[in-house]
Order: C-alpha cells, then structure tokens, then sequence
C-alpha cells in the first residue's frame, strides 16, 4: 500500500492518522501537485492530493481514501455505526475539509511551495490578503453570500467540543482526523489558540497530538 502527497498537506495527514490509528503497513510517496504532471493525472484526473496506491487499486481524494481503508480494514472502527452518530462525524469531517481548509492551500502555495520547491518568490501583498481572509473566517463575523453571519471557526470549534474527553463524539473517529488535521495547519500558518477564549479546543488539540498517529502524522 502507497500513499502519495506531500506531508503538509491536511489531507495527506488526515489518511496518514488514519493509517496509524488502523495500524497499516505503508509506503510514502513525495509528490507536490504543483504544477501537475502527466503522471499525477494519471493517478487523479483533479490533479490533488493524497492517493492511494493499493494493488491494482487507485484511491484518490482523502475522504474517499478513509472510507475505502475502513472498508477494507473494519478494526478499529474510525466511522460510527450510530446512525446519530455517523452523521455528526462525516459533517464534521466536511466541515473541516472545505471550511477549515478554505484558503489554506494558497497560504502553503505562497509561503512554502513557491520559495522552498519551485524557486519562485512569495508574492507578499497575495499573502497577506490570504491571511487577512483566513484570519476574518477564523476568528471574525464573515457574511454568507446572502448575508447571512456565520459563526467564526475557534468559536463553532469551541461549541463542539466537550468539556471532558479528548475526543468530539464518544471515541476516536475520522472527525478528529479530520479536525486535527486541519487545526495542525492552521496553527502552522500563524493562527493561535487563545487559551482564555477557546479553552476546549486547545486542550483537544493537545490531546490529539500526544496520541501516537498524530506524531507521526505531524513530523516533516
């Protein structure tokens, strides 16, 4: 089994934590989908990362990578059979693939990629409109296109986790996979936890990261 994509990227750390918590042998692959190749396409028509390599088999996009490796490796279970359940992890799982994620690829595209693997200069005044963004949706009262208030990340962070447990749902799921994945890119593009206002997810996020998949996950 193979996995490909570049070990900052979320997504790639979301299937990696998955890996470890399921206790799969596998294999990394390096590959930066920037520009995107002939031969990344020929393993994902998007051109994305992560993809999976398992046989004859060829898994591209991360949600469906989980799904198929909970498929195929039932135990322990990171899906909840609870109907209730269930579905409040795959919300939560969207919720930090799209919203968490929103702009965060361009940030890693300016402040990593371009200097670090394409030899390109960071454009500045780009960056720091990304991180203003990220930084209103995070932390601010952003409007919806029809003007509707949506509640800030840390703020709809901090209501879903519990006071007690280091986890969002009864046990270890793919939402913490998820959550965790992101709110590890988050912190490593300068967005802070503030202890007073945000008290439950930092101890989440402290709690996710001394489990063993997520050092693992984590380490560049």
């Amino acid at each position: 089994m193979k996995l490909y994509g570049a070990r900052r990227s979320p997504f790639f750390r979301k299937v990696r934590i998955v890996l470890e918590e399921k206790g799969i042998p596998y294999e990394l692959e390096e590959i930066v989908p920037v520009p995107k190749t002939p031969e990344l396409l020929a393993l994902s028509p998007l051109g994305k990362i992560p993809i999976l390599e398992d046989g004859g088999a060829v898994v591209p996009d991360s949600s469906v990578i989980c799904a198929y490796l909970e498929k195929k490796h039932p135990s322990p279970a990171l899906i909840p059979e609870d109907p209730a359940e269930l579905a409040r992890a795959l919300f939560l799982e969207e919720y930090a693939d799209s919203h968490m994620s929103e702009s965060m690829g361009a940030i890693a595209l300016e402040r990593f990629v371009k200097p670090n693997l394409l030899g390109q200069p960071t454009d500045e005044a780009r960056l720091a409109e990304l991180l203003e963004a990220v930084t209103a949706r995070w932390f601010g009262t952003p409007a919806a296109a029809r003007g509707s208030a949506l509640p800030p990340v840390m703020d709809y962070l901090e209501s879903q986790v519990p006071a007690d447990g280091d986890c969002v749902l009864s046990r270890f799921s793919i939402a913490d996979a998820a959550l965790g994945a992101q709110l590890a890119g988050a912190l490593a593009a300068g967005i802070e936890i503030d202890a007073e206002r945000w008290p439950r997810t930092l101890r989440y996020y402290r709690a996710l990261c001394a489990r063993p998949s997520f050092e693992t996950a984590l380490a560049l």
